[in-house]
């Protein structure tokens, strides 16, 4: 059975979507909180939630409502931002920057903490959090469908949050675009290879094991990837700890308080298949610290890229297609 369905198409923006049932948070409406343009990933900072975009500019909503308004531009590709402290940090392409947040969500104080980030190509919007350890973490994407990384290409790291220290603690990742912490552990997603099929390889969500390789471009999931297939690997692969559908686009994951320690995972869907998939967000439901399935949670938000939960529980949905912000109340 499903709640307040309305079916609108995989990039419609649905002022009332499907939820699935049998859920933790119960029947919920999906409102639209905000238009943001290409919205990406969010941050929760007290009363306000700042956004980040595919385009130059970071946005702040109030979580009561009402319009949003441009807080800082001037970045190439903002789509990372997180808070800690009262600082705001923006991840964009080739920088990673720090403000200072004051009344109403107003920034200030704007600093460059780190520049001239590894060039990723197309995969070069960054994923910021603030980790258990105050530290932050940021994903390099590969610049490649299928190719060799150099250098800090395609992988994750963590600094202070003055910059320095930088830490490779992942490499061997294609393209991870959200990650979120259970019990202490790093979850994150990453973006299988496109061109070789409907159905290999597999989207991955995997856990981490501080300075462990992923695979990549020698495997997505357990297959060997297209021009990699003898070749030996530099390091032992650390297998996905869930594999989902091939080409779903499995990007922001958030565990929430509200669904009992599980996850959701913003699944942006696919371009390179015969059939789409993806275009809706899914629960992770986690067993002994592992996570053993996932089930849709919600559609028809066109574009998912971002979960987050709300300090009543709710749940926001970011959608870079239709350019909103949509939120789930209890």
């Amino acid at each position: 059975m499903d709640f307040f369905s309305r079916k609108a198409g995989f990039l419609a923006l649905a002022s009332v979507a499907t939820l699935a049932s049998g859920l933790a948070l119960g029947p919920a409406r999906a409102e639209l909180l905000a238009r943001v343009p290409a919205a990406r990933e969010m941050a929760v900072c007290g009363d306000m939630l700042f956004v980040g975009t595919k385009g130059s500019s970071v946005y702040a909503v109030q979580l009561s409502g009402g319009r949003a308004r441009r807080v800082a531009s001037g970045f190439s590709a903002a789509n990372g931002v997180a808070c800690s402290g009262g600082r705001l940090f923006v991840a964009s392409r080739d920088r990673i920057t720090a403000f200072d947040i004051g009344r109403g969500g107003a920034l200030s104080g704007r600093r460059d903490i780190r520049r001239d980030l590894p060039n990723s190509g197309a995969h070069s919007f960054r994923y910021i959090a603030v980790g258990p350890d105050s530290r932050l973490y940021v994903s390099f994407g590969s610049p490649c469908n299928i190719c060799s990384p150099r250098g800090l290409q395609g992988t994750i790291v963590s600094m202070k949050q003055d910059g320095s220290d930088l830490r490779r603690v992942a490499w061997g990742v294609r393209n991870s675009v959200g990650f979120d912490w259970r019990g202490g552990t790093m979850f994150f997603t990453d973006n299988g290879a496109d061109g070789m099929g409907d159905d290999v390889p597999p989207d991955e969500l995997n856990a981490l094991r501080p300075g462990g390789f992923y695979g990549f471009p020698y495997f997505g999931g357990r297959v060997r990837l297209e021009g990699f297939e003898d070749a030996r690997p530099p390091a032992r692969q650390i297998s996905p700890a869930f594999n989902f559908q091939a080409h779903v686009a499995a990007l922001g994951i958030h565990f929430f308080r509200s669904l009992g320690g599980d996850a959701l995972v913003a699944q942006h869907g696919s371009w390179d298949r015969s059939v789409p998939v993806g275009y809706q967000v899914v629960r992770v439901r986690f067993q002994g610290g592992r996570p053993v399935s996932a089930a849709t949670f919600v559609r028809d938000v066109g574009r998912p890229v971002d979960v987050k939960e709300a300090p009543d529980g709710s749940v926001l949905v970011s959608d870079d297609a239709g350019g909103a912000i949509h939120i789930f109340r209890r």
